[in-house]
C-alpha cells in the first residue's frame, strides 16, 4: 500500500468528523481538588449529546463538535460522581471549570495514553503498563540516566553495561544494543537508524520528563516494527503547564560535574516557550582491555573450542587497542514554542545532543564513542479529533572506535517521518475508533572522509517506511468491552507484515479489570544485520604453517559480514491480567503471558551465510601452485569454519542467518501500597521460563534474563522532606550476545535518595545508586558498576 493511498484512505474516514464539526461548539475545563491540584482520571460526560473524555495530568478536558444548547456535564472518578450545567454557543469553546471535594487515592488518578493512543485510566486500560510519574521522575534529574528511572518497576529488565549503556527489555531474549522495546519522544523516534537501538546517552533530559510510560508485551498492532516486546512512550513537558524556571547543579562520585537547566512561560496569552538544557562530565566505570580484564579470564583454546561454548564463561580475546578517552562528556539543549489556536495547538521544536567517551557494548565488541552529534526537530499540529506530526533526526558519529579491533567506524545518518492520525466516536459514547498513517525515510553514509566504507556494503544505504493502523473499541455494557487493532508496515528491507491485536476487558467494579489479550509482533532485521561490513577482530595466524604454500594463510582477516537474505523476526502472545484499586490504598497488577517466538536472527555464526561459506564460496589456493599442492592446501583447510574469499583473498567471515525457535512464559507481579498520604510501599516479582524448540547448530540461544528478580521500596513525601530506599534482587543468568558469553552471577542493589526544601526556592538533595558499593556486571561483557553518589542544588522560581 503506498503511502498516497493510506493517507488518503485515513482522510477520507476523518471528513465526517470534520463535517459535523462545522458550525459547533467546544467546552473546555479544569479539575481541581480541594487544595488546588489538578485531579486526573476525571470521566467528563455529555449523555444528550453522547460524548465523554478523561482529565488529563493538568486536570485539563475538551469536549468538541457539540450542537449549541445547553448541556448537564456529568464528572465522574470511581465512585465519586459531581454536575454541572452549561451553555454552548456556535464556533466558540465554553469554559467549565469543576472543583471537587472527592477523596480519592493518587492510583484512581493516573492515566496513560501509550495502550490505545488516547488517554484512558490505567485500571481500563488493555494491556499491561508501566507509569513512572512526574514528581517520581523529578526526584531522578541528577542521575542524567533515563533508562534507570524503570529499574524497580514491574516487569522491566534493566541492564547496565556502563554509565550510559543500558538495555531495556520485558519478558526476556535481552541482546547487546536491545531493540525489542523502541523509545518514542512525544511521537519521535530517536533511535540509531543503523542499529535500530535506543541511544540513551542523547535522550532528553529526565527534568524535563512529564510522563514515562513502558507497555509491556508485544506492540506492533499500534506502534509497528521492532515493538516486540513492547513500547516505551516519554511525553515531556509542556510550556503552558509547567511554567517557571529550574536551575540544578550536581556534584559526586566518578568526578560527576552535571548542570540542568530549564525555563518556560506565556510570551502572550496563547504562546508559549520552553528552553532547557543539561551539560555532565565525569569519568565511568570502564576500564582498558587489551592486557586484562577487570573480571573472568581470556578463554583458553579448550575454552574457545567449538563444542566448549555453551558452558565458558570467558572473554574470547584481548582488544586490540586500549580506551582512547577515559571520561564522558555530555551535553543536550532544545528549544520548543507552543502557539494555540482554540481548541487546538501547534508545537515546534528542535534541539542537539552531544557525546564522547562513551563506551556501549556490541555484538562485535564494545565500541567507544569519541565524537557523536544528534540535531533533531519537531512539529505536531495537535486537535481534538486529529493530529499531525512529522520530525527530522540526524546522527554524525565520525569517530568510533571498535575495541576489538581499533578500526574506526564512522556512520553518518539522517530520517524525516511525518505521521496523521485521528479518532472518532461512534454509538454514542460506546464505540471510538483510532486510525493513523505514517511515512518515513532514512538514509545512511558509512564513509569516512577518505571514501572508504567503514561499516557496511554498500557504503551509502537508503530505506522507506509505510504504515497504516487503526484500532476500534466497544463497550457492550457499562464493565464489558472489546478492542481489535491492526497495523501494516511495509519497508524495503522486509516483506509487508499484518500485526493484530484482540482484547477483552470486564470490569466487576470502577476500580478492578480483568483483560485477555492477544498480540502478533515482528521486529526488523537492521541495516547492520542485513549489510555490516567491518572487521570482527585481529586478524589470526592459526593458518601460519601453511603460509610456505599460500602467503596469504600468514595473517587471515576476521571480518563480520552481513545478510540480505534474512526474514523477521514474530512473536505471537497471549495473556490474562488483572488491574485494581482496592481499598483506596493498595495498586496491585498481576499478569500472566504465554508467547511463540520464531526466525531468530543469530549472532555473528561462521559459515551459515551462504554468500561467505562452502560450497557457495570456497577458500581457493593459488592459481600458479601446483595440484597436488593444491589438494593439501584444501584438506587443511576445509576443517576451519568460514574461511571464504573476499576480494580475491582469504578471510574468516562470520555473518548472520534466521534460526531458532521458542516459547516463553511468566509472571509479573506489582504492587503499590499507599500506606498514608506521605508514606509508600512497592513490591514486584517477575518470573521467566522459556523451552527451546529449534537453534542453528553453532548458535547460543539465551534468553539473556534470569527466570526471578524482583524489587521492594519504601519512599516518604512530606511537605519539605522525601526519602526513598529501593531494593532489587536479579537471579543468575546466562549472557550470550556476540562476541560476549558467560555467566552473570545474581547480585542485589540498593539505591536510596532524600530531598530537602529549604524554602520554596531552593532544595537539596542526595542520590546514591547501589548504595553499598557491590561491584557486579549486569551483562557478561560489561562493565563492573559500583557505587555512584551524587549530592544536588535545585533553584526554582
Amino acid at each position: 500500500m503506498s503511502p498516497k493511498r493510506l493517507l488518503f484512505t485515513l482522510a477520507m474516514a476523518l471528513l465526517p468528523a470534520v463535517a459535523a464539526a462545522q458550525g459547533s461548539g467546544s467546552l473546555a475545563g479544569n479539575v481541581t481538588g480541594n487544595t488546588g491540584a489538578p485531579v486526573a482520571g476525571v470521566t467528563v460526560v455529555i449523555n444528550e449529546a453522547a460524548v465523554a473524555e478523561i482529565t488529563d495530568d493538568n486536570g485539563n478536558y475538551l469536549l468538541s463538535g457539540l450542537p449549541p444548547g445547553t448541556y448537564t456535564v456529568n464528572f465522574s472518578l470511581a465512585e465519586n460522581s459531581q454536575e454541572a450545567q452549561v451553555t454552548v454557543e456556535p464556533g466558540r469553546t465554553a469554559r467549565l471549570d469543576q472543583k471537587v471535594d472527592w477523596d480519592v487515592s493518587y492510583a484512581e488518578t493516573i492515566t496513560v495514553y501509550s495502550a490505545s493512543r488516547r488517554r484512558e485510566r490505567i485500571v481500563e486500560a488493555p494491556a499491561a503498563i508501566t507509569v513512572v510519574s512526574e514528581q517520581e521522575l523529578s526526584r531522578e534529574t541528577s542521575t542524567g540516566q533515563l533508562a534507570k528511572v524503570l529499574e524497580f518497576t514491574p516487569g522491566a529488565e534493566v541492564t547496565q553495561s556502563g554509565l550510559y549503556d543500558f538495555n531495556l527489555n520485558t519478558r526476556g531474549f535481552n541482546s547487546s544494543l536491545n531493540r525489542r522495546v523502541p523509545a518514542l519522544i512525544d511521537g519521535r523516534d530517536p533511535t540509531i537508524p543503523f542499529l535500530s537501538s535506543n541511544d540513551w546517552a542523547s535522550m532528553s533530559s529526565i527534568g524535563d520528563m512529564a510522563s514515562v510510560e513502558l507497555v509491556r508485551g508485544p506492540s506492533s498492532a499500534l506502534y509497528g516494527t521492532n515493538a516486540y516486546n513492547g513500547v516505551l512512550v516519554l511525553t515531556t513537558k509542556q510550556p503552558r503547564y509547567s511554567e517557571g524556571g529550574t536551575v540544578q547543579l550536581t556534584a559526586g562520585e566518578l568526578s560527576t560535574l552535571r548542570g540542568d537547566v530549564r525555563w518556560s512561560g506565556g510570551l502572550s496569552e496563547s504562546t508559549y516557550l520552553k528552553v532547557n538544557g543539561s551539560y555532565t562530565n565525569s569519568d565511568d566505570f570502564y576500564l582498558s582491555r587489551n592486557a586484562s580484564v577487570e573480571y573472568s579470564h581470556f578463554c583458553s583454546a579448550a575454552e574457545l573450542a567449538p563444542g566448549a561454548a555453551a558452558t565458558r564463561s570467558c572473554f574470547s580475546a584481548p582488544e586490540a587497542t586500549p580506551l582512547k578517552l577515559n571520561e564522558d562528556k555530555l551535553w543536550l539543549a532544545g528549544v520548543r514554542l507552543d502557539r494555540y489556536f482554540g481548541e487546538s495547538f501547534l508545537t515546534v521544536e528542535g534541539g542537539s545532543s552531544y557525546a564522547e567517551g562513551v563506551v556501549v557494548q556490541t555484538g562485535i565488541g564494545r565500541v567507544q564513542i569519541l565524537e557523536q552529534d544528534r540535531p533533531w526537530a519537531r512539529a505536531n499540529f495537535s486537535h481534538p479529533r486529529f493530529n499531525v506530526l512529522s520530525y527530522y533526526n540526524k546522527r554524525e558519529a565520525p569517530k568510533q572506535t571498535a575495541l576489538s579491533s581499533g578500526a574506526n567506524l564512522f556512520l553518518d545518518e539522517q530520517n524525516w517521518a511525518v505521521e496523521v492520525q485521528g479518532n472518532a466516536d461512534f454509538a454514542g459514547t460506546k464505540g471510538r475508533i483510532v486510525g493513523g498513517a505514517s511515512y518515513k525515510e532514512e538514509e545512511i553514509d558509512t564513509r569516512n572522509d577518505a571514501g572508504v566504507a567503514t561499516l557496511s556494503n554498500p557504503p551509502t544505504l537508503d530505506n522507506t517506511r509505510t504504515a497504516g493502523y487503526a484500532q476500534v473499541e466497544y463497550s457492550f455494557t457499562p464493565k464489558f468491552k472489546a478492542l481489535a487493532a491492526g497495523r501494516y508496515d511495509d519497508s524495503d528491507l522486509h516483506d509487508g507484515q499484518f500485526s493484530p491485536k484482540v482484547a477483552l476487558v470486564f470490569a466487576p467494579t470502577s476500580n478492578q479489570t480483568i483483560r485477555f489479550t492477544y498480540n502478533e509482533a515482528f521486529q526488523s532485521p537492521n541495516y547492520s544485520e542485513f549489510f555490516l561490513a567491518a572487521p570482527a577482530g585481529r586478524p589470526t595466524t592459526a593458518l601460519a604453517a601453511l603460509a610456505a604454500l599460500d602467503p596469504r594463510l600468514a595473517s587471515v582477516p576476521v571480518l563480520a559480514r552481513g545478510n540480505n537474505d534474512l526474514e523477521v523476526e514474530e512473536i505471537k502472545t497471549w495473556e490474562v491480567g488483572y488491574s485494581g484499586i482496592l481499598g483506596g490504598k493498595a495498586f496491585v497488577t498481576l499478569d500472566y503471558y504465554n508467547s511463540e517466538l520464531t526466525g531468530f536472527v543469530t549472532d555473528l555464526l561462521r559459515g551459515v551465510n551462504p554468500a561467505f561459506s562452502a560450497p557457495g564460496n570456497p577458500y581457493t589456493p593459488p592459481a600458479g601452485l601446483p595440484p597436488p599442492l593444491q589438494a593439501i592446501l584444501i584438506a587443511n583447510t576445509a576443517p576451519v569454519v568460514g574461511l571464504t574469499m573476499v576480494n580475491g583473498s582469504p578471510a574468516i567471515v562470520a555473518s548472520y542467518t534466521n534460526a531458532g525457535a521458542a516459547d516463553t512464559q511468566g509472571i509479573d507481579f506489582g504492587l503499590n501500597y499507599y500506606i498514608t498520604n506521605t508514606w509508600n510501599l512497592a513490591l514486584n516479582y517477575s518470573w521467566f521460563d522459556f523451552e527451546l524448540k529449534d537453534q542453528q547448530l553453532g548458535d547460543l540461544v539465551e534468553p539473556n534474563a534470569p527466570s526471578n528478580h524482583a524489587s521492594a521500596g519504601l519512599g516518604y513525601v512530606g511537605d519539605r522532606f522525601d526519602f526513598s530506599f529501593n531494593f532489587r534482587w536479579v537471579d543468575d543468568f546466562r549472557w550470550a550476545a556476540g562476541v560476549f558469553v558467560g555467566d552473570v552471577p545474581s547480585y542485589e542493589l540498593v539505591d536510596i535518595g532524600g530531598n530537602y526544601k529549604i524554602n520554596e526556592h531552593v532544595r537539596l538533595g542526595i542520590i546514591v545508586s547501589n548504595a553499598f558499593d557491590k561491584s557486579h556486571y549486569q551483562s557478561f561483557g560489561g562493565d563492573l558498576i559500583g557505587r555512584r553518589a551524587l549530592g544536588n542544588v535545585t533553584f526554582t522560581w
